[in-house]
């Protein structure tokens, strides 16, 4: 891609248990009302009865008030006076609620709670024995409903890499199946690299399997002169076909240069990290590596640019930042992880599919296309190819200068896997939407994904928000293509006032996806947190 339409794009863009196919979609709609927003949502059962529960991470600010008291002299009064002054003061809080999941769905709204500090840092759903799981200052604790009461029993006692800063992170993702075993354990970060805990038949092992040391010096940004550290959080996947999760380390900079490898050895115990690839790589540059067609072997996607060419016009340049081409190869990987360099296949596709822009330390710049990727749409274990295409005017891009807002049309072009690894686009698609930028606030108008299964037939299906009170879902086929018309329309309560506060997952725990909308209220006090509702749309107990 060219300086120019790399530009422009990134302006226009950051200025921007199984059930049967249910054959008829329906969603029920819930609210909880919080003190403040969420800053995690975790749906787990905690206590023990069957049913999910909701354990909500809280932080907001309160009026309170601070009492001085002090003896003090009047006059014609003898002796000392006794005077209480009270002055008004702002009241930071962190808390932990617990919504109870009712038989009939959705959830209890008198909530149990329990304050917490600083020293928890993150909160997900946990491995056997510890339904929802905390990473805290000390270790890891197993949040606990004891009578009414809510407690953090402490697990592992081990300083993680984050301990001491006092931040909440959510969606760490360390609770994995890391010895393939089927349940899962643990990936707890420390300052050299990472603890593996494992999983037993009585719940999560106090010790641990291994204690990893990733080669973080390298994995840091270079030449930056940075004051941030980059640390890791590895992906866990199979890559070398022994049906082994193996560990991903990619570098700072979130391209493939550099990345490194540590090999699943069984029990909890990883290789030393690898570089399958030299730092420098000659030609199209590597977009992905992972497990393509199902195999358990890791494959090589590169990409090749047809651009319009260093001299050509605005317009073109226009054209193809709007509609870029682009040549993809196929490339399996050797017992080393090296990349063959010959391609098993090539095919030319039309869209953005992967971050674009170059490598650390050139003109480029990484951006990430909403919804664009790599996924296994239809449900048949191989992964299937997902690109977007922009629509907008030039009038469009110079108005934006003086109004600082645009509406950019957005497609989605699919590129299906057949047997034997074979791509080929989908035909008849129309998921067309658009994008709804407001440059004073970055906020983002409109967004389309494939994300969650409504009807439980092991597919993904296409959710289309952005456009006012409605969300459509269009179920997914078996060749990758979803229908023109929704299969479901949703009425929000509320318009959502932020697209990155909807999410697309299962909370009621029935194997089929619902959506949660949060919805921060207004509130007429000045410099105090305003409350949030979550809107909740399941699907348990609907008809």
């Amino acid at each position: 891609m060219t300086r120019y339409a790399k530009i422009l794009v990134l302006f226009l863009l950051l200025a921007a248990p199984a059930l049967a196919r249910r054959e008829k979609l329906a969603l029920r709609a819930d609210s909880l009302e919080l003190p403040g927003a969420p800053s995690a949502v975790v749906a787990a059962d905690v206590n023990g009865d069957g049913l999910r529960d909701l354990t909500v991470v809280l932080a907001f600010t309160r009026w309170g008030e601070i009492g001085i008291e002090e003896s003090v002299e009047m006059d014609d009064v003898e002796g000392l006076v006794e005077v209480l002054t009270v002055i008004p003061s702002l009241v930071d809080r962190r808390e932990l609620r617990l919504f109870l999941g009712r038989p009939g769905g959705g959830f209890d709204p008198a909530a149990r709670s329990m304050a917490i500090g600083p020293s928890v840092l993150s909160l997900e759903e946990g491995p056997p024995g510890a339904p929802v799981l905390a990473l805290t200052d000390e270790g890891l604790s197993a949040l606990r409903l004891r009578g009414s009461d809510l407690v953090l029993e402490p697990l592992v006692r081990e300083r993680p890499v984050l301990a001491g800063t006092g931040t909440f992170l959510p969606n760490l993702g360390l609770v994995k199946d890391l010895d393939g075993d089927g349940r899962a354990d643990v990936l707890l970060p420390t300052a050299e690299g990472a603890s593996v805990y494992l999983s037993g038949p009585d719940g999560l092992r106090p010790e641990p399997a291994s204690r990893l040391r990733f080669p973080l010096d390298d994995l840091q940004s270079a030449g930056r002169g940075s004051l941030s550290r980059f640390h890791p959080l590895p992906e866990v996947r199979d890559v070398d076909g022994n049906r082994l999760p193996d560990l991903v380390l990619r570098p700072a900079g979130g391209g493939w240069t550099g990345f490194r490898v540590l090999r699943n050895q069984g029990g909890g115990r990883f290789s030393e990290a690898v570089s399958p690839m030299p730092k420098k790589l000659e030609g199209p540059r590597v977009t992905y590596f992972g497990d393509l067609d199902g195999d358990g072997r890791a494959e090589y996607v590169t990409e090749e640019e047809k651009g319009p060419g260093d001299d050509a016009s605005m317009r073109q340049e226009m054209k193809h930042a709007k509609r870029p081409k682009f040549r993809f190869r196929l490339h399996r990987s050797r017992p080393d992880l090296g990349m063959e360099p010959k391609p098993f296949q090539e095919f030319e596709a039309e869209g953005y599919a992967f971050e674009g822009g170059g490598d650390e330390g050139e003109d480029g710049v990484f951006i990430r296309m909403p919804g664009s990727g790599m996924q296994d749409l239809n449900g048949d274990g191989r992964m299937d190819m997902i690109a977007l295409t922009l629509d907008f005017s030039m009038l469009q891009a110079v108005k934006v200068l003086t109004v600082q807002r645009i509406g950019i049309g957005l497609d989605f072009h699919i590129q299906c896997q057949g047997a034997g690894g074979k791509f080929a686009p989908v035909r008849g698609l129309d998921l067309s939407g658009k994008i709804n930028l407001n440059l004073n606030n970055l906020k983002l108008g409109q967004t389309s994904q494939f994300a969650g299964d409504f009807d439980g037939d092991g597919r993904a299906d296409f959710t289309q928000m952005g456009r006012g009170k409605t969300v459509t879902i269009h179920r997914g086929r078996p060749d990758c293509s979803y229908p023109a018309q929704p299969d479901l329309a949703v009425e929000l309560r509320e318009a959502p006032r932020d697209l990155m506060l909807v999410q697309v997952r299962d909370l009621d725990g029935d194997a089929l996806a619902d959506l949660l909308v949060i919805q921060p209220q207004t509130v007429k006090e000045a410099n105090v947190t305003p409350p949030v509702r979550l809107d909740l749309y399941l699907s348990r107990g609907a008809g």
